[in-house]
C-alpha cells in the first residue's frame, strides 16, 4: 500500500512539474529579456540622426529637400522657387555598424560617417533603460575658392556625437545628444573652432503609421550668437511600406551635421522657416 502511495505521489508530482514547464514554455518570451526595436521611424529624427541603424546588407537611398524662408514673400513663391538637396546613401555594414555617404547642393558638401551601436535599450528581467549610439561624420566644402593655394584641410569639418535614448512606451520617444563640433578653418577671425553642444529630440506616435517628431540644439560657449541661431525642426513621420517620408518645418538650410548644428542664419522669431521633406527608400542586398 505504502508503495502505491507512493507512486501516485510520484505521478502527481510530474504531470504537475510537466504542467509547470508547459505554462513556463507558454509564457516564457514574456519573462526574457527583450531587445527594444523600433523606437524612431527612421534613422534620422529630423536633421540629425536617430539611434535607428540598418541591418546587414541594408541599403537606404535618402533624398531631402530645403526650400526658401517662408517669409520670402510671394515673388519667391514663399521660398518654393529656392531650394536645397541632398542625395545620400545609407548602408549596414554588420548587426550594430552603419556606414553612409552623401552630397548636398549647399557648399556644395560631401559627407560621410560611421555609426555605431554601443547599447541597446532592454526590457525583461534585466532591464536596461537606454540604448546608445556612437556617431562620428566628415564633411568637405568643395566651392571654388577665389585663391589657388587654400589648403584642402581648410574644407573639412567634423562631428562626433553620443545618441542617448530610450523608448519610454509604444508612443513616446526620447533622445538626448552631446555634440562636439570641430572646423579645421572658420571663415571670420572671431568665430570658434570647437563647439560644443547638447541636441534634444522626441517622437510621438500618433498612430501606427504617422509620428510626431522634434529637435532642438543648444550651442554651449559659442561667441557666435549673434551670428548664427540654435538649430530647431519640427515634423511629422509618415511610414508607408519601404518608405518613410518625413515633412518638416525648420531654421536650418544646411543638411550636414556641422552645417545646420553650428552654421544654421535664420530664426524662427523672424520667420526664417524653412519647409523641407526627407524620403526614404530602403532595400535588401
Amino acid at each position: 500500500m505504502m508503495r502505491y502511495s507512493v507512486n501516485i505521489i510520484i505521478f502527481l508530482f510530474s504531470i504537475n512539474l510537466f504542467s509547470q514547464n508547459d505554462l513556463e514554455a507558454l509564457l516564457g518570451p514574456a519573462s526574457k529579456n527583450n531587445l527594444v526595436s523600433n523606437t524612431f521611424k527612421s534613422t534620422r529624427i529630423i536633421n540629425n540622426h536617430s539611434i535607428e541603424l540598418f541591418d546587414l546588407g541594408q541599403l537606404d537611398v535618402r533624398i531631402a529637400h530645403r526650400f526658401g524662408q517662408l517669409n520670402s514673400g510671394i515673388y519667391e513663391l514663399y521660398g518654393l522657387d529656392q531650394a536645397k538637396i541632398r542625395i545620400g546613401l545609407e548602408y549596414g555594414l554588420t548587426k550594430n555598424l552603419m556606414f553612409g555617404i552623401g552630397r548636398s547642393t549647399y557648399n556644395k558638401t560631401f559627407d560621410s560617417y560611421l555609426k555605431y551601436r554601443i547599447l541597446n535599450q532592454i526590457k525583461g528581467p534585466k532591464n536596461f533603460p537606454f540604448s546608445v549610439v556612437s556617431f562620428s561624420n566628415i564633411a568637405i566644402n568643395s566651392l571654388k575658392k577665389s585663391y589657388l593655394d587654400y589648403p584642402f584641410s581648410g574644407r573639412l569639418s567634423f562631428c562626433n556625437q553620443l545618441m542617448v535614448a530610450s523608448k519610454i512606451n509604444r508612443n513616446l520617444s526620447i533622445q538626448i545628444m552631446p555634440t562636439w563640433v570641430h572646423w579645421n578653418l572658420v571663415e571670420y577671425a572671431d568665430e570658434m573652432n570647437d563647439i560644443f553642444l547638447i541636441g534634444m529630440g522626441f517622437r510621438h506616435l500618433v498612430s501606427r503609421s504617422v509620428s510626431i517628431n522634434a529637435e532642438y540644439f543648444f550651442r554651449f560657449l559659442d561667441d557666435n550668437i549673434d551670428r548664427y541661431n540654435n538649430s530647431f525642426s519640427i515634423g511629422i513621420d509618415i511610414e508607408t511600406g519601404g518608405h518613410v517620408f518625413q515633412l518638416h518645418f525648420t531654421n536650418s538650410l544646411p543638411m550636414h551635421e556641422s552645417g545646420f548644428m553650428t552654421r544654421t542664419q535664420s530664426s524662427w522669431v523672424e520667420g526664417g522657416i524653412h519647409f523641407g521633406f526627407n524620403i526614404s527608400r530602403e532595400f535588401n542586398l
